[in-house]
């Protein structure tokens, strides 16, 4: 059949013209790309054409549009410690993060503490098995910017359980006697950073930048 595209006419257009002979409906390809219309069986193919960094096909239905619509918000702050919090407060509202110059003592520079604190007042240890620890270290090391590290930490009374988890590499366990401590010492609030979220040293470098 003769086509009324120019020769130069893009393989997408080409495409579009085959699907119009064909009589396929195309107007709910608007609804594919809505996370509350897009049918449920598609949905998995839409979080993958939004770079959704983890799915689980175990998700309601709910779960898996919630997902999607946030996909995009998301990656506007990947690479930022709100996208790592907004990571942790998936799984447990009291998971924290020490940056290395809010610890004491002071930790290596671009490194942070993914902490998980225990006690009557903390998280249960039956929380935090061992595959929701590398579930965490996943999606904590799929959020933040690809220059840090960091170490995950579960006090436990005296000692800890410390997950390390460098770059995006999965985690290994191991006891551990010490855990970073936060400086409370100064208003780390009051501090100035950088657009990546680290403080601005004074010229000498022996202190950090103040709004006040």
């Amino acid at each position: 059949m003769t086509s009324l595209l120019p020769p130069n006419a893009t393989s997408g257009e080409r495409a579009l013209e085959t699907a119009m002979r064909s009589g396929i409906d195309l107007s709910a390809v608007g609804d594919l790309w809505n996370p509350a219309t897009c049918p449920a069986d598609v949905l998995p193919f839409l979080a993958w054409g939004l770079a959704i960094s983890h799915w689980d096909a175990g998700w309601t239905e709910s779960q898996k549009r919630t997902a999607v619509a946030g996909a995009i918000p998301f990656h506007q702050i990947k690479g930022t410690r709100a996208a790592a919090e907004e990571v942790l407060a998936r799984f447990h509202p009291l998971l924290d993060i020490v940056e290395w110059w809010e610890a004491n003592p002071r930790r290596e520079p671009f490194t942070f503490e993914v902490r998980a604190p225990a006690g009557p007042e903390g998280i249960d240890a039956s929380f935090l098995t061992t595959e929701t620890a590398e579930a965490i270290i996943r999606d904590v090391a799929a959020a933040k910017n690809a220059r840090s590290h960091f170490d995950f930490v579960f006090a436990l009374e005296a000692q800890a359980t410390l997950w390390i988890a460098g770059g995006a590499l999965p985690g290994t366990m191991h006891r551990a006697d010490y855990v970073a401590e936060i400086d409370e010492s100064r208003d780390w609030s009051i501090v100035l950073l950088t657009e990546d979220g680290e403080p601005i040293l004074t010229p000498d470098g022996t202190e950090f930048l103040e709004t006040e």
